[in-house]
């Protein structure tokens, strides 16, 4: 029997994700990748960020258009907070990340900030159906290491916006192959040494 592993038991390490925002040059696409990285939210989702989302005094983000139409809040680091507001004073738009006209940025954009980033800070997708990191693979990344730190699913499943408990357990509750593998390494000279 042929194991399929699902785009979601790929993931970044918790190094690979620091040395990508380390790598961010323009403040904008720092600003980008850390919102991927620490809120995980959907490419869709930050594309649609107005300036008034960010909450500055309470460290929040409103998800206005989350997938299907669901509204959440995102939570920020104080320190992706101040430099957001401090970008939004700044930046002319209605949308916080805008492209060409003013409007939301560009799905093609977004991914190509990410791929950019990546490649700079030399850090490859472990997901073999893929040529780059992409935005998605940040919210596995957010996902597995929470679960891996001990974290509650119920609250991954809020943060992720997933209408029900199940979904999240479906996606990110049982280990990826990485972990797995990992696991046997670590424990399988033990049981026969037994």
């Amino acid at each position: 029997m042929k194991h399929q592993a699902r785009n979601s038991e790929f993931h970044l390490r918790p190094t690979e994700l620091a040395r990508l925002i380390k790598h961010a040059e323009d403040p904008r696409d720092r600003l980008i990748l850390e919102l991927f990285v620490y809120t995980g939210i959907r490419r869709a989702e930050l594309r649609m960020i107005r300036k008034d989302d960010v909450d500055c005094a309470r460290c929040r983000l409103l998800v206005r258009r989350g997938k299907g139409g669901k509204q959440r809040i995102a939570y920020l680091p104080d320190g992706l907070a101040r430099e957001l507001c401090a970008y939004r004073e700044v930046h002319t738009y209605d949308y916080l990340f805008s492209g060409r006209g003013g409007g939301p940025m560009s799905l093609r954009n977004i991914n190509y900030i990410v791929a950019r980033i990546a490649r700079r800070a030399l850090v490859e997708t472990p997901n073999p159906r893929y040529k780059n990191v992409a935005p998605h693979l940040l919210r596995h990344s957010l996902a597995r290491n929470w679960k891996r730190a001990g974290g509650s699913l119920e609250s991954l499943q809020k943060i992720l916006g997933h209408t029900s408990l199940k979904t999240t357990m479906d996606v990110y509750g049982t280990e990826s192959q990485s972990e797995t593998e990992e696991n046997y390494r670590n424990l399988i000279s033990t049981l026969v040494h037994a």
